[in-house]
């Protein structure tokens, strides 16, 4: 007979970390779990499967006899069928009994998820990537962006990084005006003495697209000193981040907005100033909940509705367990 307090787990894979939630059936979230990057296409194959199993032991290891009805993947590269096979395989080595339904999406799910309580909207994610997506149920899905960072990934955290690099490494050979300030904070923020030790630091590193990624900390922080290099370098990435909401507009009333670079006051103000000039009514949303909810909520989703109810105990129980990691 089944129990009528099931579990479900939504997932958020993302270029810097995987983040998980438990909830139950009401919506109250009981566990999270947090790890490094899932991505298949930057990191190796054992390396995500660690990250998985990582996340899934702090998910159920508190629960005698987990019975989990649903679990929802929303993670980079997740509509390719062969990344989802591997997901699915990963996960049900960690829950060897679990019988449920595992489903596994792109990263634009869970977000759009977290600002609209379903499985429809449009959203722009910039982070360590970036990609813009509209889901209807009446149209055709519409997609920008989400091509990798070596051909793609516009506007993200890593194209701004490249960005900052590049700008370094031609001030050093002369080939642009040097800006000490500019120069100064790069270094200090790669801990390294001069220009000429970036090989070694970037080339050298575990995991070198995350490092490059971290660098739009360091340009987001000039930009806030009106580092007039900065701000073109943050500017472009916005410039960026505008085409492709262009392509999945479709005539949206609103937009969810979210990933780290939208943590940032200054980057937020850029883009929504672009934004507007070029949609005037659109309605921007930033949610109030991690995108790894939004998978929890996309897991409710495939067995019944998100009451108000639901949306009060997310809330109140994200709230709350945000505050005891913190």
């Amino acid at each position: 007979m089944r129990s009528n307090n099931m579990y479900y787990i939504g997932i958020d894979g993302g270029g810097t970390k995987t983040e998980a939630f438990l909830c139950d059936h009401d919506g109250r979230l009981i566990a999270k779990g947090v790890a490094g990057s899932t991505n298949i296409k930057s990191r190796s194959v054992e390396e995500v499967r660690k990250e998985i199993q990582q996340v899934m032991k702090a998910l159920t290891c508190n629960l005698v006899k987990p019975e989990i009805e649903a679990i929802y993947v929303s993670t980079a590269g997740g509509d390719r069928v062969e990344d989802q096979e591997r997901w699915k395989t990963w996960l049900l080595e960690s829950l060897p009994e679990f019988s449920g339904m595992i489903t596994v999406t792109n990263d634009a799910y869970g977000a759009i998820a977290s600002g609209t309580f379903s499985l429809e909207g449009t959203v722009l994610i910039a982070g360590t990537g970036s990609i813009a997506y509209s889901i209807s149920r009446n149209k055709p899905s519409i997609r920008a962006g989400g091509w990798g960072y070596l051909f793609g990934d516009g506007g993200s955290g890593y194209a701004i990084g490249r960005q900052a690099l590049n700008v370094l490494t031609e001030m050093h050979d002369n080939i642009r005006e040097k800006d000490e300030a500019f120069v100064r904070s790069m270094l200090s923020f790669l801990t390294l003495k001069n220009a000429s030790e970036i090989i070694t630091s970037i080339y050298e590193d575990g995991y070198p697209r995350l490092k490059i990624a971290s660098l739009a900390k360091c340009v987001i922080m000039l930009g806030e000193q009106h580092n007039p290099i900065a701000l073109r370098i943050l500017d472009d990435a916005c410039e960026a981040l505008l085409k492709l909401v262009k392509v999945v507009h479709d005539d949206t009333k609103s937009i969810v907005l979210c990933g780290g670079l939208f943590q940032s006051e200054l980057f937020r103000e850029t883009f929504e100033r672009k934004l507007e000039k070029s949609f005037a009514k659109l309605k921007v949303i930033y949610p109030e909940l991690s995108p790894a909810v939004g998978a929890c909520i996309c897991a409710l989703l495939t067995n019944s509705l998100i009451t108000e109810r639901m949306k009060k105990n997310l809330t109140s129980s994200y709230n709350k367990i945000e505050d005891s990691y913190t």
